[in-house]
């Protein structure tokens, strides 16, 4: 009975790890996929800053009206890319949130309380400390005497 219950036990942590391992990877690829969003969605900012740019130099180098019914189409794709980047960042901050929380509970960091500070006797004055044994020099190997066979 004693060999199922340790069984079952080690079964158990190991479901649970393998648990926690899919939820964590499952979190890891929606931070991906996320990063990934943010990354096209900052490309397209860029791309229609360059248009709009284009559009803007064209009418001042030939000197005409600047005419914002044609700049605003861009203007507004780069405020629904911005506000899309926003999102996606906030979304980011909250799987991360979700996660902090929860490893904290798991696993405290240790504090000053938690180490017992040891320090070793110095011995008294009227003790003295044992002598160092007097240090011999030893005889290098190369002109240690050969025996003969």
């Amino acid at each position: 009975m004693r060999f199922s219950e340790n069984f079952e036990a080690a079964k158990n942590m190991a479901v649970e790890a393998a648990q926690t391992a899919a939820a964590k990877a499952k979190e890891l690829a929606a931070v991906a996929k996320a990063n990934i969003a943010i990354y096209a969605e900052e490309d397209k900012v860029k791309k229609a800053e360059i248009e709009l740019g284009k559009l803007y130099y064209r009418d001042y180098a030939v000197g005409e009206e600047l005419d914002t019914a044609e700049y605003l189409p861009w203007c507004q794709k780069i405020d629904e890319s911005k506000k899309a980047i926003a999102e996606l960042k906030d979304f980011i901050a909250s799987l991360r949130e979700e996660e902090e929380p929860a490893e904290a509970e798991t696993e405290a960091a240790p504090t000053d309380d938690d180490f017992e500070i040891v320090v070793a006797d110095e011995p008294k004055a009227d003790q003295t400390p044992a002598a160092e044994a007097p240090k011999t020099e030893e005889t290098p190997a190369e002109e240690a005497p050969k025996t003969e066979e």
